[in-house]
């Protein structure tokens, strides 16, 4: 009996250690959870976080807060089992394949660098997204910040090209180009006329399919703004990448440059890409930057129209949504909530 319940004891021992090894194995998935807040209108420690310069400023009440998300489990920093399930039955946490991210075979500096270099061009796109709003004047170049490896472009094109023509129509601006690369097909061939090192160059680049946007073609290159403007902005350093916080950053430059208050004493989280004319674009992980405005204070989030269709059923309590899909119809909105907090506005509904 005694050797039995001692060989008893060692298996149970033995599925135990096995069970703790299975949690501890990698598996191909990312997790997102809510991140930092960041009051654009506010301080980031001792700086302001918004600095304008070149104009005269005006001062605000209200917040206006960048939401963000972090990622947990890069291309080369997978999660554990245990790390997934955790994620699996927390509801403020998101598990998804990391091919969904990830799909070529990058480092984890690359996606660094170029999750940075998007946060970077955020902020000059906003600059030209606001001066244009308030008609002021200003010029633009659309200049390529990075290119995506293993994406067509990335055979052609390089950091600070200048894009002037694309399939024989002269860009303007950010949202130019990309609207002219997108009307082409997947599978057509985008000649792409630009600037290097002063001497004009074309190439021919044909275009693979935009996740989410079929019959649009992509080259995957990234751009951004280049603004010749007396008026300048500047963003503290908050240590995150990406480009959903141009729409935020577009509202707080409006904000400091217009006579008023644009927001009042409300607390407003926003999240949402921009253009340089004005076209807001989704973003990922809007259920975490929900969660994390409403923990934060937020009353109101400004979201994308385009993440409508997930945000309905995943609204925290206490928190009103409102889509949006250009830089206009934001700010009408936030003079309207403004004026009467509980004016009727457009929201996200579950479908």
């Amino acid at each position: 009996m005694n050797f039995f319940s001692k060989g008893s004891f060692w298996r149970r021992l033995l599925i135990v250690w096995v069970l703790i090894a299975l949690t501890a194995l990698p598996v191909p998935y990312l997790s997102m959870k809510p991140g930092p807040v960041f009051n654009t209108l506010g301080n980031l420690g001792q700086e302001e976080f918004l600095q304008v310069s070149g104009s005269q400023t005006y001062p605000t009440t209200g917040r206006l807060d960048m939401t963000t998300v972090r990622e947990v489990g890069g291309p080369e920093t997978p999660i554990t089992l245990f790390e997934a399930v955790s994620g699996w039955i927390n509801p403020d946490v998101a598990v998804v394949p990391r091919r969904a991210f990830y799909q070529q075979e990058v480092s984890e500096v690359e996606v660094e660098e170029q999750s940075l270099r998007a946060f970077a061009s955020s902020q000059d796109i906003a600059l030209a997204a606001a001066l244009r709003h308030l008609k002021l004047p200003f010029s633009e170049k659309v200049i390529v910040v990075d290119v995506i490896k293993g994406m067509p472009a990335a055979e052609f094109l390089k950091a600070d090209d200048q894009i002037l023509e694309v399939s024989g129509l002269p860009v303007d601006s950010v949202g130019a180009a990309i609207k002219a690369v997108r009307a082409n097909a997947p599978g057509s061939e985008v000649i792409i006329n630009y600037l290097r090192n002063g001497k004009q160059a074309q190439a021919r680049i044909v275009a693979v399919k935009t996740d989410g946007l079929p019959g649009q073609g992509s080259i995957g290159a990234y751009l951004t703004s280049e603004v010749d403007s007396v008026i300048k902005a500047k963003f503290a350093d908050q240590n995150v990448g990406g480009p959903s916080a141009g729409l935020v950053f577009t509202l707080a430059i409006i904000d400091v440059l217009t006579p008023g208050d644009l927001t009042g004493n409300s607390h407003i989280g926003v999240t949402g890409t921009i253009t340089t004319t004005g076209e807001v674009g989704g973003i990922g992980g809007v259920k975490q930057k929900m969660i994390g405005a409403r923990k934060a204070g937020a009353t109101v989030f400004l979201a994308p129209e385009e993440n409508c269709d997930e945000i309905g059923q995943l609204t925290p309590k206490g928190l009103k949504v409102v889509p949006v899909s250009s830089i206009d119809q934001a700010v009408r909105v936030l003079k309207q909530l403004n004026l009467d907090s509980q004016a009727v506005v457009p929201t996200c509904t579950a479908k």
